[in-house]
């Protein structure tokens, strides 16, 4: 997890310099300041009420972990000042958290992506390998909530912790039930680990994975294992659509040993971006709750999500979902 947000912050460190260097916000730099959670939300909520306590803070950004940002939704609300985080919606209490706005779309809805590129191929049976905490858990309520809608059935799943380095009994038992496609719902490095040991296992069914794999990390760790593993993502770094491609050539000359950027990235990106969108259409002086009107009346489409923020929606909308596919080293999109 703390790889996940590393990425993000890349992104942040970009899009901060691009609006410092072009002026910043009416002629004033946009100071970060920049905490630690360590993925865990009790201290997610100290630090994320440290913040809320300042008076020059009128916006916070982050929480790339689904406990870590119900954490901050919760101080976001409590002191009225608007977050804006890099995860998806987890529960119906975020969602209607009028303080909270999201940048990946909610995980009902890449679910929703996986199953109907899933029906597209022809498959017919699901199996899982997630998880065993929170994030797998809401991964395959969703895979199996939806599948009968789009004529799958989940015919076995199997659960691992982040920590597990060897997958292969797990991986054993869903051979066993003759899944068309196994899901991954995992981060790093554990889902590249699960692709290395299906490929010495010798199983070479099609797998599709979440956004948390969307990274470098997989084709790193996995190598050629990783060939051939769609997810479900918002930006596909080697074939950005032409909305990406400002952040894309960005990245590539600040990182060129990774020249690659993937949804968190972008995601990062587009906190920073989305914030000073918000903040320009404010007259000063700068409050909390006009930042939070302009945040959520406003109409962007970023590195890595498209918002149409309302009243009732507070997440990307669903033209975000990119799939993508990996293929000769590269992350392209799937077909």
């Amino acid at each position: 997890v703390a790889t996940l947000a590393q990425y993000t912050k890349r992104g942040v460190d970009i899009a901060l310099a691009e609006v410092n260097a072009a002026g910043g916000v009416n002629g004033k730099p946009v100071e970060l300041v920049s905490l630690n959670s360590e993925s865990k939300p009790e201290l997610a909520a100290s630090l994320g009420l440290r913040l809320a306590s300042r008076d020059d803070v009128n916006v916070l950004i982050g929480g790339n972990f689904g406990s870590t940002a119900i954490a901050l939704s919760a101080i976001a609300l409590r002191q009225r000042v608007p977050l804006i985080s890099s995860t998806g919606l987890v529960n119906d209490e975020q969602r209607h958290n009028r303080y909270a706005f999201f940048v990946l779309v909610d995980f009902s809805d890449f679910s929703k992506a996986m199953l109907a590129y899933a029906q597209k191929k022809g498959f017919k049976r699901i199996g899982i390998l997630r998880l065993e905490r929170e994030y797998g858990e809401l991964g395959s309520k969703f895979i199996r909530e939806f599948a009968p809608g789009y004529g799958l059935q989940v015919v076995a799943e199997e659960r691992g912790a982040d920590a597990d380095r060897d997958f292969t009994a797990q991986l054993t038992k869903l051979r066993e039930a003759n899944p068309d496609v196994i899901i991954v719902w995992f981060a790093n490095p554990g889902g590249s680990l699960v692709l290395k040991n299906a490929r010495q296992l010798g199983i070479h069914t099609p797998m599709i994975g979440p956004i948390s794999m969307e990274s470098a990390a997989t084709i790193k760790v996995a190598g050629l294992a990783a060939e051939g593993l769609v997810l479900a993502g918002q930006l596909a770094g080697g074939e950005a659509l032409p909305r990406q491609k400002t952040f894309t050539t960005a990245y590539a000359k600040a990182y060129p040993d990774t020249p690659q950027p993937n949804s968190l990235e972008g995601a990062g990106y587009d906190l920073v971006k989305m914030a000073v969108a918000a903040a320009k259409t404010i007259q000063p002086p700068y409050t909390r709750d006009k930042m939070r009107d302009a945040i959520g009346k406003l109409s962007y489409d970023g590195a890595s999500a498209i918002v149409r923020y309302s009243d009732t929606k507070n997440d990307p909308t669903k033209e975000t979902i990119v799939l993508t596919l990996i293929k000769d080293g590269k992350f392209i999109l799937a077909k």
